[in-house]
């Protein structure tokens, strides 16, 4: 059987203020001529001397006698002088591979250089390379939880051995952790468990608010995508509710073929398939946002529900072809059956995340509430079709009945986290950021020593980039955590932090 992309579809991970002249044209120079910092060296192969690395890690930091793994990290001390502070990054949920890159290729490598500084990224336990066993069946993932991700960072701050250069240990070394949306997360989680050692944090697109029926996360492409395409889905996404929560079968799969999954068997399914086109929208970039400019462009023409119709039909069913080929489509794409490859196949890398999700964090992404008068996702989706797969991935032994989504803001206080030195960076489009200390649902943050800066119309960690491309307002948020961050060193330095 084939039916795994169903899974991928939505269960997927989450893939700034006065600077002084000075300050302000250094930096500017770097955009200018530091291209190993553009948008041309992005794909360049990372040069030997960063990495690979390999770190003894404790399988289980409670039990010794568990053994330890290979725990795959990259490592620049290029810019590195004696007393310098260290940037880790924790790749988080994937394959660190592409994130390799960061250590000379991100604001994190700009941040180390103008710091004099090295920068760490630090693959997550059970992604990539850095495996605990030879599948992610459950026994092989049953430590992957927050908890030891936080002490993998920690056991690296602590034990790390960077070539060429001598690292006092922390606090004398100031180690700053940044890392954008589930990795920033761990950023903020880090300062807060472990201050002793983290020196400063930059938490990015951080949704540290743990939700379970997560329906806001397409609040924002509805807010702020492009008036005539949103209000043309939630048309089309009316009009199909309507059929599928009517009792006229044959009419539900009329409305089926006409989108080119003749034969899906359930509702959720074909809602979970309808959604496909939303993720477009956190995909995005500085430079491109494929939601616009490539999924929004089928309705240009259209002016009547019919045509939008047989525009997002037709996008859903070559969608479709391209998936499942000439597998039929129940076979394709029903999350329903037990025996189907993607609950079989234990080699899936997209297992760890959805570990991770099915046992603490949730985020499930659904339609939004009936009081809502419109939606741009079908409400036949709801935290049902979710957590109906966490038992059939891993075992109903294997996973609580709900994630314990409710335990993590009671350990990490979700978006009532009071850090210092700590700066929190977030997209005003960002779907996440209805989740992070700067959601408009947030609570009031009083008076701490934190930093807070919203990019405006950014998206998902945009403040990763560093190029001569990016906007005015990313350029401006790199020297103001510059500045911020030396200011905290220089504070601690002179015995007043």
């Amino acid at each position: 059987m084939r039916s795994f992309f169903c899974i991928l579809l939505f269960f997927t991970s989450l893939g700034v203020s006065h600077a002084s002249m000075g300050v302000s044209w250094h930096l500017d120079e770097l955009y200018k001529k530091n291209k190993k910092h553009g948008a041309s060296k992005e794909t360049s192969p990372l040069a030997d001397k960063y990495g690979p690395f390999y770190f003894n890690q404790p399988v289980d930091h409670s039990d010794t006698s568990a053994g330890t793994f290979k725990h795959r990290y990259w490592a620049n001390t290029d810019w590195y002088q004696a007393g310098g502070p260290v940037i880790l990054t924790n790749a988080g949920e994937a394959d660190a591979t592409p994130a390799a890159r960061f250590v000379t290729n991100s604001s994190m490598a700009l941040l180390a250089e103008n710091l004099q500084g090295a920068v760490i990224i630090m693959e997550h336990r059970c992604y990539g390379e850095s495996q605990l066993g030879s599948d992610y069946s459950a026994q092989n993932l049953r430590t992957l939880n927050t908890q030891t991700a936080l002490e993998d960072m920690a056991n690296i701050i602590k034990n790390v051995k960077l070539s060429g250069i001598e690292l006092p240990p922390a606090p004398e070394t100031k180690w700053i952790v940044y890392g954008g949306s589930y990795s920033g997360n761990l950023a903020a989680w880090m300062r807060y468990r472990y201050p002793e050692i983290v020196f400063a944090a930059v938490p990015s697109s951080a949704p540290v608010q743990m939700k379970y029926d997560f329906f806001e996360y397409f609040y924002p492409i509805q807010k702020y995508g492009p008036k005539e395409c949103i209000q043309a889905i939630e048309q089309v996404i009316a009009y199909v509710d309507d059929i599928l929560f009517g009792s006229d079968e044959a009419q539900k799969q009329s409305v089926k073929e006409t989108f080119g999954v003749k034969g899906l068997e359930y509702d959720d399914d074909f809602a979970n398939l309808l959604m496909y086109p939303l993720g477009m929208w956190q995909g995005s970039n500085p430079i491109s946002n494929p939601f616009k400019e490539e999924f929004c462009t089928i309705f240009d023409g259209k002016s009547d529900v019919n045509g939008y119709i047989e525009a997002y039909a037709g996008y859903i069913a070559s969608l479709t072809q391209q998936m499942c080929g000439g597998y039929p489509v129940n076979d394709c794409l029903s999350s329903h059956d037990p025996d189907a490859e993607m609950y079989t196949d234990l080699t899936a890398d997209f297992r760890p995340w959805v570990w991770q999700v099915c046992t603490e964090y949730a985020y499930w992404q659904t339609a939004a509430p009936t009081s809502n008068p419109s939606t741009i996702v079908s409400r036949k989706l709801d935290t049902t079709w979710y957590q109906r797969q966490c038992p059939l991935l891993f075992g109903e032994e294997n996973v609580p009945s709900e994630p314990e989504w409710n335990k993590i803001n009671e350990e990490y206080q979700g978006w009532n986290i009071k850090l210092n030195r700590t700066f929190f960076i977030d997209g005003e489009y960002d779907p996440w950021r209805t989740l992070s200390v700067q959601s408009d649902s947030a609570p009031e943050r009083g008076t701490n020593d934190a930093r807070y800066a919203v990019l405006p119309e950014a998206i998902h960690c945009w403040d990763y980039t560093v190029a001569d491309y990016v906007s005015d307002a990313i350029k401006q948020v790199h020297k103001d955590l510059y500045t911020a961050i030396s200011g905290w060193i220089a504070e601690a330095d002179a015995g007043k932090a």
